[in-house]
């Protein structure tokens, strides 16, 4: 009788732990068994019944699809989290592919310096890059993208300060390098010339605006930019004037007869405290 009641008492307890039981919680769906849940590929545009795309790596930042998910990282983007650093790199760095500030204290991954050898965590892989063309530059202004906090510019905006020139046209520590010219120096591979017009990509369309009046009199110069700005100079005995075509072929020395209404303009050097007008490249 009290082996029935120890039985039944049991019984009872067993029931009453599968009644309360919660049930195990299935994983993320992964048809295809690769370790990339089938949410996550879709999402990414990857093939969810395919094993072969786990291993391939689109942004070529060194991490296979695989690896991207398991850092939460963008597999179509080198830089996923815009620090400047590649995703690959990141590891390296010991950084987190999602989080431009790892440490938190202030300062961009890509800007920190990991291995202290005065060379920035973001320019640690220019050595072997084949050129600036490597690196990211999603508004196409020819600063890459890890280089234009650098320059005080925004990321996706082709012309930060809204005047009408091109970032990449621009000259922003004034050493008479304009910001995309700046890699050239170090030999640049990618400062290549697709249209074979003499030209190089990064330097086509380059123009600031169109003369709007000149008065010889005052010498004073007035220039409408491309964003409709009205930008006024006074031209001196010491102004240069250069001639160019729209492809930017320089076709000699000019002269004030040269400052006509409707006349393209390149760029202008302006001395920022008197506003006299220092050089003018005419298109």
């Amino acid at each position: 009788m009290r082996l029935l009641k120890t039985t039944a008492t049991s019984l009872l307890a067993v029931a009453a732990a599968m009644a309360f039981a919660v049930p195990a919680q299935a994983g993320p769906r992964d048809s295809d068994h690769d370790g990339m849940p089938n949410r996550w590929e879709k999402k990414h545009g990857l093939n969810p019944h395919s094993r072969a795309d786990a291993k391939k790596d689109p942004d070529h930042d060194g991490l296979s699809n695989r690896r991207e998910y398991k850092l939460r990282g963008n597999p179509h983007d080198e830089d996923t989290d815009n620090d400047g650093q590649d995703d690959g790199d990141e590891r390296r760095t010991r950084t987190k592919v999602n989080k431009a500030d790892s440490d938190r204290d202030g300062i961009l991954d890509g800007d920190e310096d990991a291995d202290r050898d005065g060379v920035a965590n973001e320019d640690e892989d220019d050595a072997y890059e084949r050129c600036a063309a490597d690196d990211d530059d999603r508004d196409r202004d020819f600063v890459a993208d890890e280089d234009e906090n650098e320059l005080h510019l925004r990321v996706g905006d082709a012309d930060s300060d809204d005047d009408g020139v091109r970032d990449g046209a621009e000259d922003r520590d004034g050493d008479g390098a304009s910001n995309e010219d700046e890699d050239d120096k170090n030999g640049d591979a990618c400062n290549g010339d697709r249209d074979r017009d003499g030209k190089s990509d990064e330097d086509e369309g380059d123009r600031f605006g169109t003369i709007t009046s000149f008065d010889a009199g005052t010498g004073t110069l007035v220039v409408t930019t491309v964003a409709s700005r009205r930008v006024s100079v006074e031209v001196t005995d010491d102004t240069e004037i250069e001639l160019g075509d729209e492809s930017g072929h320089d076709e000699g020395d000019g002269s004030t007869t040269d400052l006509v209404a409707g006349a393209g303009v390149a760029e202008l050097e302006i001395d920022r405290e008197t506003r006299d007008l220092e050089k003018i490249k005419l298109l």
